[in-house]
Formats: structure tokens, C-alpha cells, sequence
């Protein structure tokens, strides 16, 4: 089963006493970590079935020299080294998992760097007792710019006024405070894809994600997938490193956890759980929920909107504007001239400077508007100043539409948040009592597509959140239903033979 497990470590000589050649040695299974298990006859050996390195022509092809001379020359307390360390697909062959290292391998930043990278194959994992195909890769964060240094240069301080006189740069792709984040962020997300697409290439519906177990549930909540929410609500589980899976108890722990993860994931997948006849339901917080994303959604739409719009607002062109274009057109610039001069002009001063100023103005004025007076010229201008505004009408058309989407979207959040009270109300009123909610239509049912049930369930959501907040039209529309027996209230809410629990509620759901 393919799963997802995806770390970026730092490597630091003399800081943190890692050495680069120590570890080179650890991921190719050399030197004292040829036969780790010489006296444990329960332990692999050969674990390691793929090598490659990637180096530059001063190492000679030697993965020994280039992390040697990084630890020697590079300086006191950096970085010597990176390691990306990802899980590979058990169930396809190395040539297949090698497709998935080369794709990663050529996106940005990776595609910088020179690398040593080992996989290993270990038949039987400390915790589970199975296969566990994973890849380790060091790479050095000094860029490859193609020039030719030798080890010493390679390592001094970047020099960007001659680089060649320098050392290689260093990226800050991975280092700095804020990209740093949003590159390891994205080749976490790349690294999913790049398997899911191997995945597909090799008809396994299997998929992993890069997001965490709550984001992966608020996106399942989002969808109205609640089968799926419920699996994913569990605590995440942490991976060990060499030291800790050698403690007997946490190993046990997390076994147990894992066979536990396993028993809800096919209780939880038997029909016996699913949701009856397969129609939405959703308690007034996965309504809520619903609305919270939405919203926020919105709200991100509209700040981008907003942008787009204020980019393109010096584009359209008003027809005052169009007019004082096609002027300075026909005045052949005479009275853009007029109004820089004009501009100059200074009425509570009267030095000689400012009187030639006017004295020009006036002068250029009285030339202009002569010019202006003449039919020919009227009819010339109007011409110009009627082709502007022809010219620039899709801008205008498309910024007037972009701008009236804008002012929807401000009312549909306006409404979401009074709906969003009236949700808050009902979860207090639901609180301890296990209630859910279901819109009676036929829209309501599942298509299998999942664009269109994403808009289904805000509407679903939508019109629940207006039952909560009493609109009697849409009473009939609703119905209430204890989780634990599916007994649906709708029939009987007005009877005798209503329980407390549907008593308590009806009003809030205006019934």
C-alpha cells in the first residue's frame, strides 16, 4: 500500500557533529554499515539496491571526495548537506519507483544541485514487520552555475561581482525564513503528485496526500464525504527515527495504533455505516463548516478580484479622458503643453517667471480654442474620442462585469455570515445529542461528480442554515434524524409520539 512520508533534514558537521561522509557511508551501506547485522541474523543485509550520484568534474566521480572536501572547506557551523528522505511504492518494480526520483529530481530547486541518492529496500520494517522501499537523498544547497572551480573554490563565499573568482552560491530556496517554508510546502505537494501519477500510469486507484490528516477531514467535510471524514479523524502518527524504534513500547504503541487505524477503517467501510440511501447528512457543524470554508474561499476570491480589478482600472478609459486624448491628438500636443504650463502657474505670485508662464498660457489657449471652434476640427476630434472609446469598450465591459461579481460576492458573504448565526445557535442546541440534518430533494442526491457535489453540498448547507434561522418555507424541506437508529422525525414531529429529543429542536428548525 502506498503511503506518505515525505522529511527535509539539515546536516551540520561541526555543529551538530553529523558527518557528511559518515552519512554518505550510513545511505550506500558502506564502511561500518556494510553488515550492520553481522551478529543479528534477523536483520537484512544488502538493503541498499540503487545508487547515483550526481557531481561536479573536480570530484572525479567520487561521492567520497565532494562530501570529504564540503566538510573540510565549507564554513565553521553550515549546513554541509540536505537530505530529502521519501517513502517509494512497494507494489511497483524499482524501474517504476526510479521514474518517481528522476521526476522529483527535475523540479525547482533539486534541478540546482549536485546529490548522492540510495534506495533501500528493507524486506522487513522495524515497527510493522513489512517492506519498507524508501529513497535517501543528500544534496549540497551550493547551485550548479555551470562554472568550473576546484574543491577549495567551490565552498568559498559567493562572489557576485565575479562569480567565477567566488564560490558556488547558495540557494535560499530552502534557508530563507519565509520562502523556505513555501519550497518545502511545494515539493511535498509535488512529491504526492509525481506518486499519484506513477500511481495512475500503473492502474493502482490507490492515492497519497501531502496534507495533514485535519486538512484532508475539513476538505472530506467540505465535500459532504463523511464516511471518509470519520476515517480520518484520528490523531497523526509520528515517524520514528533510528533511535526511538529501537524502544520496544513505542514500537508496541504505535503497532497497536496502527491494527486499531485498520479495524475503524473497515468498520467504518461497511455498509452498515454508510449513510442511509447514500443521501447527504450533516450535523449543524459540518453545516457550519460547510459555510466557514466557503466563506473563506470567497473571501479569497474577492481579495484577488479586487487586485485584478484596481490593475485594470488604468485601462479604462472615461470619456472625459477619451476627449483629452484625442485634443492633445489633434493639437498635435499643443495642449498637453498648455496644461503643463498651466500647472506652473502660481496666481499669488507675481515674479517675471510666473507672468511669462501665464503670458504663454494665455497665448497657447487662445491658439487652441480658435483651433477647436472650427467645424472640421469638431467633427475630427468626436471622430478620435468616439474610436478610443471603441477601441477600449471590452476593457471597460469586462472591468464593469469583474466589478459586479465583486459586489455579488460581497452580498453572498454578507449573507453567509447572518446564515453562520443561525448555525451557531443550533450547535448550541444540538450539543451532546447526536442529531443530523438532511435536505428532501432529488439535487440532493450524489452524481459521482465531484465540482458539481461540492455545490451541491453548500447549497445543501445553505438551505439548512435558513431552516435554522426560521424561514417556514423551507420546513418542509428538512428533516431530523437521530444518528445511532436513523429514526426520522419529519412525520411525526406535530404527534403525540415525538420524543423529547425532536421536541427540543422543532422550533429551532422552524418544522
Amino acid at each position: 500500500m502506498a503511503s506518505y512520508h515525505f522529511s527535509v533534514k539539515c546536516g551540520n558537521y561541526n555543529g551538530r557533529k553529523t558527518s557528511a561522509t559518515n552519512h554518505l557511508n550510513y545511505i550506500n551501506r558502506d564502511g561500518k554499515f556494510k553488515n550492520i547485522d553481522k551478529n543479528n541474523n534477523e536483520k537484512q543485509i544488502n538493503e541498499c539496491v540503487y545508487k547515483e550520484n550526481f557531481l561536479p568534474a573536480w570530484a572525479e566521480g567520487s561521492a567520497k571526495n565532494f562530501w570529504s572536501s564540503a566538510e573540510k572547506y565549507e564554513r565553521a557551523n553550515a549546513c554541509v548537506y540536505k537530505e530529502l528522505e521519501f517513502n517509494l511504492v512497494n507494489e511497483l518494480p524499482l524501474k517504476e519507483n526510479l521514474k518517481i526520483i528522476n521526476n522529483l529530481l527535475k523540479i525547482e530547486p533539486m534541478n540546482k544541485f549536485y546529490y548522492s541518492l540510495a534506495v533501500h529496500d528493507k524486506q522487513k520494517s522495524a515497527i510493522t514487520g513489512t517492506r519498507n522501499l524508501h529513497c535517501h537523498l543528500m544534496f549540497c544547497e551550493r547551485e550548479n552555475d555551470g562554472i568550473e572551480r576546484d574543491a577549495k573554490t567551490f565552498f568559498k563565499r559567493y562572489n557576485a561581482k565575479n562569480p567565477a573568482s567566488g564560490g558556488a552560491k547558495k540557494s535560499i530556496m530552502l534557508n530563507d525564513r519565509k520562502i523556505g517554508k513555501e519550497t518545502i510546502k511545494k515539493l511535498r505537494d509535488n512529491y504526492a503528485n509525481i506518486v499519484n501519477d506513477i500511481l495512475k500510469e500503473n492502474n493502482i486507484k490507490e492515492t497519497i496526500s501531502s496534507k495533514t490528516l485535519k486538512e484532508q477531514r475539513e476538505e472530506a467535510i467540505k465535500k459532504g464525504d463523511l464516511l471518509k471524514a470519520k476515517i480520518l479523524d484520528r490523531e497523526p502518527e509520528k515517524h520514528l527515527g533510528r533511535k526511538l524504534v529501537k524502544d520496544v513500547n513505542l514500537r508496541k504503541d504505535i503497532q497497536e495504533i496502527r491494527i486499531l487505524n485498520k479495524k475503524i477503517t473497515n468498520m467504518l467501510s461497511k455498509s452498515d455505516f454508510k449513510e442511509k440511501n447514500d443521501i447527504p447528512r450533516y450535523t449543524a457543524l459540518q453545516v457550519d463548516n460547510i459555510l466557514k470554508n466557503f466563506s473563506q474561499e470567497l473571501a479569497t476570491n474577492m481579495n484577488k478580484l479586487q487586485k485584478d480589478l484596481e490593475k485594470m482600472y488604468p485601462e479604462v478609459i472615461s470619456e472625459e479622458r477619451a476627449k483629452i486624448m484625442a485634443i492633445d491628438i489633434a493639437t498635435k500636443g499643443k495642449y498637453k503643453i498648455f496644461r503643463e504650463l498651466a500647472s506652473k502657474i502660481d496666481k499669488s505670485n507675481s515674479d517675471d517667471i510666473n507672468k511669462q508662464y501665464a503670458i504663454n498660457a494665455n497665448k497657447l489657449k487662445k491658439e487652441i480654442v480658435s483651433y477647436l471652434d472650427k467645424p472640421e476640427v469638431k467633427i475630427y476630434v468626436n471622430k478620435i474620442v468616439n474610436n478610443i472609446l471603441e477601441k477600449n469598450l471590452p476593457i471597460k465591459n469586462n472591468y464593469n462585469k469583474l466589478n459586479s461579481n465583486l459586489n455579488k460576492m460581497r452580498l453572498q458573504l454578507h449573507t453567509i455570515g447572518k446564515l453562520r448565526k443561525a448555525t451557531g445557535t443550533q450547535i448550541k442546541l444540538d450539543k451532546g445529542k447526536n442529531i443530523k440534518y438532511e435536505v428532501k430533494q432529488e439535487n440532493s442526491l450524489s452524481t459521482g461528480d465531484a465540482s458539481y457535489n461540492e455545490a451541491n453540498n453548500y447549497n445543501n448547507a445553505k438551505i439548512l442554515a435558513e431552516a435554522f434561522a426560521g424561514n417556514y418555507s423551507l420546513g418542509a424541506l428538512v428533516a431530523k434524524i437521530v444518528d445511532d437508529k436513523y429514526d426520522e422525525f419529519r412525520d411525526n414531529i406535530t404527534s403525540n409520539k415525538a420524543d423529547g429529543l425532536s421536541q427540543e429542536t422543532d422550533s429551532a428548525l422552524s418544522l
